[in-house]
C-alpha cells in the first residue's frame, strides 16, 4: 500500500481504528482454505464527526490488487431521521391547526351543532381549545360566532410547532459527507 492509498482521517480529529486485519503475504492460510488471494487487509476507521470509513484491499497471487473503500456518514443518516421527526411534528400540529380552523369556519357560518360532522369537529377541537376558552370574548350575531380564542389558539400552536422544530434541529444535527470509491490495479 503506497502512502497516497492509505486511509485518511475523515473528520476533524485523528481517526479511531475500529478493525484492522491483515493476512500477510505467503501465509498458507488462504491457500489452505482454497482462497485465491495472497494478502487481504481490512480496516475501519471512525472519526469524532460520525463518519465511518471502511477499506478492504485484496491482493491475489498474481499481484492484482482490488480495493474497495466505503465512507458512511452517520451524521447524514441522523439528519434524515431528524427530517422525519420534523415531518411528523409538522403533521401533528397541522392536524390540530386544521381541526381548529374547521371549527372556526363552522362557527362563523353558523353550522348546525346537532349535525354529526359539526359535532365531531367541535368535540375533537375542544380538547386543544380548553386552555384558551374564557381568554377573550367571542362576538356573535344571528347564530354566527367568531371564536377569537380559537384564532389565538391557532397562532399559539403554530408557534409551538415551529419552536419545537427549531430546538430539535440544532441539538441533534451533524455535518454530512458521503463518498464511495472502488478500483482495481495491477502492481508488480
Amino acid at each position: 500500500m503506497t502512502q497516497s492509498d492509505e486511509p485518511r482521517a475523515v473528520g476533524p480529529q485523528e481517526p479511531v481504528v475500529v478493525v484492522e486485519r491483515t493476512t500477510p503475504p505467503g501465509d498458507p492460510t488462504p491457500a489452505a482454505a482454497g482462497l485465491d488471494y495472497a494478502e487481504r487487509t481490512e480496516q475501519a476507521t471512525r472519526s469524532t464527526a460520525g463518519v465511518e470509513q471502511r477499506e478492504r484491499v485484496v491482493t491475489d497471487a498474481a499481484g492484482l490488487q482490488s480495493r474497495a473503500r466505503v465512507v458512511r456518514d452517520v451524521g447524514a443518516e441522523q439528519r434524515l431521521n431528524l427530517h422525519t421527526v420534523s415531518q411528523v411534528i409538522l403533521l401533528l400540529f397541522g392536524i390540530v391547526e386544521a381541526l381548529i380552523g374547521l371549527r372556526v369556519i363552522l362557527k362563523l357560518i353558523g353550522a348546525n351543532p346537532d349535525n354529526e360532522f359539526a359535532r365531531t369537529i367541535y368535540n375533537a377541537a375542544a380538547l386543544f381549545l380548553a386552555p384558551f376558552f374564557g381568554l377573550v370574548g367571542s362576538p356573535a350575531a344571528g347564530g354566527m360566532v367568531l371564536e377569537v380564542p380559537s384564532l389565538f389558539a391557532m397562532l399559539v400552536y403554530a408557534l409551538l410547532g415551529w419552536l419545537l422544530i427549531s430546538v430539535v434541529w440544532p441539538l441533534f444535527e451533524r455535518p454530512t459527507t458521503t463518498s464511495t470509491s472502488t478500483y482495481d490495479r495491477y502492481e508488480r
